[in-house]
């Protein structure tokens, strides 16, 4: 039974090679300090006058190159630093402007309530007026023992006879024809004189 192992073991061994390095023992392989370091050039004086002169071309064109993507970067970066500072003021002026409309909407809207409140009180006023008016009238009628005509007599009557006219600034009332009422109704200017 050891003999059968024996035998194919050393089968193996005979049917398969060495690694080629091994095979020339006059070329021993090279060592791994031997393939770091870097291989060894001709001698100085032995390099020609026109290789010195290219690789002097050579290393003056990277050198160049270099240069002049160095300037193209500075001065693009140069540019877009200044485009950056122009935007900055266009966008402080931007927001100034909108500061300044803000604040000028807000004293319009201020001066549009005021008028409003004070368009208000101008018609209440009025009203007011008018109420005391109509008042004193109908005191008067009941002294004399008139009965004074009912609010909605007075509605339906204003329904038959008073047409209107609305434009998007006014409204106009107006009686049309030539009705009775019409000379006695008031005109409500005369109650915003002041005495």
């Amino acid at each position: 039974m050891f003999k059968a192992v024996r035998t194919r073991s050393l089968r193996f061994y005979s049917s398969n090679h060495p690694p080629s390095y091994f095979r020339n023992p006059a070329e021993p392989p090279k060592t791994l300090d031997e393939l770091r370091r870097p291989a060894m050039g001709p001698p100085e004086a032995q390099i020609s006058s026109s290789q010195k002169l290219k690789n002097l071309g050579i290393g003056f064109g990277i050198g160049f190159a270099s240069l002049t993507v160095s300037v193209t970067l500075g001065i693009l970066l140069y540019e877009l630093l200044e485009k950056l500072k122009e935007n900055e003021r266009q966008l402080a002026l931007l927001r100034k402007n909108q500061k300044e409309m803000l604040i000028q909407m807000q004293n319009y809207k201020k001066k549009i309530t005021l008028a409003s409140v004070e368009n208000s009180k101008k018609h209440m006023m009025i009203q007011g007026k008018m109420q005391m008016h109509i008042a004193l009238l109908r005191q008067q009628l009941i002294d004399q023992g008139i009965d004074p005509v009912s609010i909605d007599e007075a509605i339906e009557k204003f329904e038959e006879n008073v047409r209107m006219e609305t434009t998007p600034t006014t409204i106009n009332l107006w009686v049309p024809g030539e009705s009775r009422l019409k000379s006695l109704i008031p005109d409500a200017h005369e109650y915003t004189k002041n005495k």
